[in-house]
């Protein structure tokens, strides 16, 4: 009983000293500052979202709301994958690009697969991969005729027996 008693008295002697009036300002502090610091910066993101980004339909597609920057960075709608930003007056969206034309190839027809793996009208694909000098030599004609060979599509149906 008497090592619980010592440590009680010894415990209200640190707090009524100015070393524990110390100890639980600071703790307060602490305390205080972990509720108030989530409070603080969520309000201070909804003025600076209020003050420096725009908030508009997709001018593509118009389903979704999409949110950009007021300097002019493109933002993608989640919807249609369109790229859009800003206008200059900073109070409506704008489009960056064409909707249908992801990789700014020109055209306005195809896809992104297109652009990239050399659809209809890319050229092959794989003379990206040919190496500069092997001297192909073919002729403008062969290059058309191998581009429309390559594009063309064969639908196949199996039937089984």
């Amino acid at each position: 009983v008497l090592p619980t008693i010592g440590t009680a008295v010894l415990v209200g002697l640190f707090f009524a000293s100015p070393l524990g009036g110390a100890f639980f300002a600071i703790t307060n502090t602490l305390f205080v500052l972990a509720f108030v610091t989530p409070f603080l910066l969520f309000a201070g993101f909804q003025i600076w979202s209020a003050l420096y980004t725009v908030e508009a339909p997709c001018p593509s597609c118009g389903q979704l709301p999409v949110r950009a920057l007021k300097n002019g960075e493109p933002t993608v709608c989640l919807n249609c994958g369109a790229f859009s930003r800003a206008n200059e007056k900073g109070d409506g969206l704008e489009l960056c690009n064409n909707p249908y034309d992801m990789m700014n190839e020109g055209g306005g027809s195809g896809s992104l697969f297109d652009s990239l793996f050399g659809g209809m009208g890319g050229g092959d694909g794989i003379a990206d991969f040919d190496v500069m000098g092997s001297g192909s030599g073919n002729s403008n004609k062969q290059e058309q005729a191998k581009s429309k060979k390559q594009g063309t599509i064969i639908d196949v149906e199996v039937e089984r027996d």
